[in-house]
C-alpha cells in the first residue's frame, strides 16, 4: 500500500495543475492578508462582525479563501486524478498489475486528503503569522457569540477548531466529486456536476448546505448556533461518496 501511495503522490505532482494550483493558492492567501490588513473589521455574515485582531485573522483569512479551495482547486485536483488518468491511460497501466481497485481508489483519496491538508496547513501557518504582523494582539476575542470571549491561548484553539471542521467539509466534497468522476467521466461535465451538487444541496436539505456555504456554517457551529445536523451528513457524505465510487467501479468496469 505505501509503494502505491508514493507512486500516485509523484503522479499528483508531476501534474502542472497540482503545482500550479499550488502557487496560485499561495498567492491568492497573500493578497486576502493584505485586504484584511488593511480592514478594521472581519465579517461573519451582512450583521455580524467583529474587530479585526491578531487572534482572529487566520479564521477571517479562512473564510476568504474557502470558496477557492470548495469550488476550484479541490473538484479539480480530484477530477484531474480521476478523469484525467483515465483519458491519458494512466489508470489503465496502473491496473495492468495486481492492484485493487479499493486500494488504488483508497491511495488516491489519502493523497489528496494530504495535499488539501496542506493548503489548509498553509493557510493557517500564514495567517496566524501575518496576523501577528499586521494586527494588534488583544488580551480578549469574541467570535459569532458575544457572550464567550478568548483569551491568546483559547482563540487559537477556537481557530485551529474551525479549521479542523472545514477541513471535513472538504474531504466530504472530496468524496463527493470522486462519485461524481465515476458516473460523469467527462471533466468539464462532472465539474458542473459537482457545482449543481454543491447548489442543489441548499434546495434539498439544509443539513447540505454546508458544501457550498462550509465557512458559514463553521461559523455557526462553533458559535452553538447552527440547529441542523452536521457531523453526521459530513461523514456520510465522506463515506456514502468512497462507497458510491467503489461499487461503480467494481460494477461498471471503466478503469480497465
Amino acid at each position: 500500500m505505501m509503494q502505491l501511495l508514493q507512486s500516485d503522490w509523484q503522479r499528483i505532482w508531476k501534474r502542472k495543475k497540482t503545482f500550479v494550483s499550488l502557487l496560485i493558492f499561495v498567492a491568492i492567501v497573500l493578497l486576502d492578508c493584505l485586504f484584511l490588513g488593511v480592514q478594521s473589521f472581519g465579517a461573519f455574515d451582512n450583521v455580524s462582525s467583529v474587530p479585526l485582531t491578531a487572534q482572529n485573522f487566520s479564521l477571517f483569512l479562512l473564510k476568504e479563501v474557502s470558496f477557492f479551495l470548495v469550488l476550484i482547486i479541490g473538484p479539480i485536483l480530484m477530477i484531474d486524478s480521476f478523469n484525467g488518468e483515465y483519458h491519458g491511460g494512466q489508470l489503465r497501466l496502473v491496473l495492468i498489475r495486481p492492484i485493487s481497485i479499493l486500494r488504488l481508489f483508497a491511495a488516491k483519496w489519502i493523497n489528496l486528503a494530504v495535499i488539501m491538508l496542506l493548503f489548509v496547513a498553509v493557510t493557517f501557518a500564514v495567517g496566524e503569522g501575518f496576523g501577528h504582523l499586521l494586527k494588534p494582539s488583544v488580551d480578549s476575542v469574541v467570535y459569532l457569540n458575544p457572550e464567550q470571549a478568548y483569551g491568546p491561548a483559547g482563540a487559537f484553539i477556537y481557530n485551529l477548531e474551525s479549521y479542523g471542521l472545514f477541513l471535513l467539509i472538504l474531504l466530504a466534497q472530496l468524496s463527493v466529486t470522486a462519485a461524481l468522476c465515476t458516473l460523469l467521466p467527462s471533466p468539464i461535465i462532472c465539474y458542473l456536476g459537482w457545482i449543481g451538487v454543491a447548489v442543489g444541496g441548499l434546495y434539498v436539505s439544509d443539513t447540505l448546505g454546508f458544501l457550498l456555504m462550509g465557512m458559514s456554517t463553521v461559523f455557526q457551529w462553533m458559535a452553538g448556533r447552527y440547529v441542523h445536523a452536521f457531523l453526521l451528513p459530513v461523514f456520510g457524505c465522506i463515506f456514502l461518496g468512497f462507497a458510491v465510487t467503489m461499487l461503480w467501479w467494481n460494477r461498471r468496469n471503466w478503469v480497465k
